[in-house]
């Protein structure tokens, strides 16, 4: 029966959930890198507000979040050695409330002294806010209350404090957005490691030599068959130009391909001292029918040629478009 064979370029054997999982980390990316260009400031203001006083806002009017979402922060002005707790209201247009946090905020500092040696420490925690999904377009209020102020010795203070307010719309968490960058890049990673090793390994000859045969039943119209062959070489291969005889054979030993396959070295050196020269080959085939075929490797020039490797692998999958030898 006669034998014809063509090259093409195909996708039939993509694994797409790998292509998932990596373009989900290309997204994620970019959604780092255009998210701030969304934020859109609505209040940035210092304002005192007075014990037991409720400091409220202007309304001003929230556009629909798309993207992120209404983050409001409250940076009180507490001075060292004192604390307050203070209150962060969210209203509607009705005087309504949609949001609410309270926040116990502190500064304090010190000398500490250990081992002959000493020196000062300064912490603090004034930090509040509210993170809000709007759903729709709407009129709101924001409101702070100061409740309580004291020192850390235990004394009240019935004095004003300064916060320093920003109200900003569309704002993305980016800490969540890097910690699922990691995690797609490593499913992805995985991923992509497992469809470069997928398959059913059908040959796997190893030879001190150049020219490994191996035989296996493989094939179909919709199985991928992936051909590797490599080698090592020693130093006398560096000026030579090498290249790799491909024949496979079918069932019957007629021979259905040959190619002649060129090969770039290369060289593996430690300190500028030769160690090996490798080469390899990579070749993709769709055989119509499944049946036994035979594939044989000649290595030329032979002399330099260490040993030699011929593995090939059925029903493999890709990461994206291959050229593939139909044989039919």
């Amino acid at each position: 029966m006669p034998v014809t064979s063509s090259t093409k370029t195909t996708w039939r054997f993509v694994e797409w959930l790998a292509i998932a999982a990596l373009s989900s980390s290309l997204i994620i990316f970019l959604g780092i890198l255009i998210s701030p260009f969304f934020i859109r400031r609505i209040i940035d203001q210092q304002v005192t507000v007075s014990p037991e006083q409720v400091y409220k806002f202007p309304p001003v009017e929230i556009d629909r979040s798309g993207l992120g979402a209404l983050r409001v922060d409250a940076d009180a002005l507490i001075p060292t050695g004192e604390w307050a707790r203070f209150e962060i209201q969210l209203l509607d247009e009705t005087g309504k409330i949609i949001a609410s946090g309270t926040k116990e905020g502190w500064s304090d500092s010190g000398t500490w002294y250990e081992d002959g040696e000493s020196g000062t420490w300064s912490e603090s925690d004034t930090l509040g806010g509210l993170d809000v999904r709007n759903d729709q377009k709407e009129k709101i209020s924001l409101a702070i209350a100061l409740l309580e102020r004291g020192t850390t010795a235990g004394v009240e203070i019935n004095q004003p404090l300064g916060f320093n307010v920003r109200v900003e719309n569309g704002v993305v968490d980016i800490g969540a957005l890097w910690f699922g960058l990691v995690g797609s890049l490593i499913l992805g990673f995985i991923s992509a490691k497992l469809v470069s090793s997928s398959g059913k390994k059908v040959i796997a000859e190893k030879i001190e030599d150049s020219d490994p045969t191996g035989r296996g039943t493989m094939g179909g119209k919709n199985s991928l068959v992936r051909v590797k062959v490599k080698f090592d070489a020693d130093e006398g291969s560096t000026n030579k130009s090498m290249y790799i005889n491909l024949f496979v054979n079918n069932s019957y030993g007629e021979q259905i391909y040959v190619e002649q396959i060129p090969v770039n070295l290369n060289i593996h050196q430690n300190d500028g001292d030769f160690i090996k020269a490798t080469g390899k080959a990579e070749r993709f085939f769709v055989f119509s029918q499944k049946d036994s075929y035979g594939f044989h490797v000649e290595v030329h020039p032979d002399e330099p040629v260490d040993r030699t490797w011929l593995t090939v692998c059925d029903r493999v999958r890709t990461l994206g478009p291959v050229q593939v030898i139909e044989i039919v």
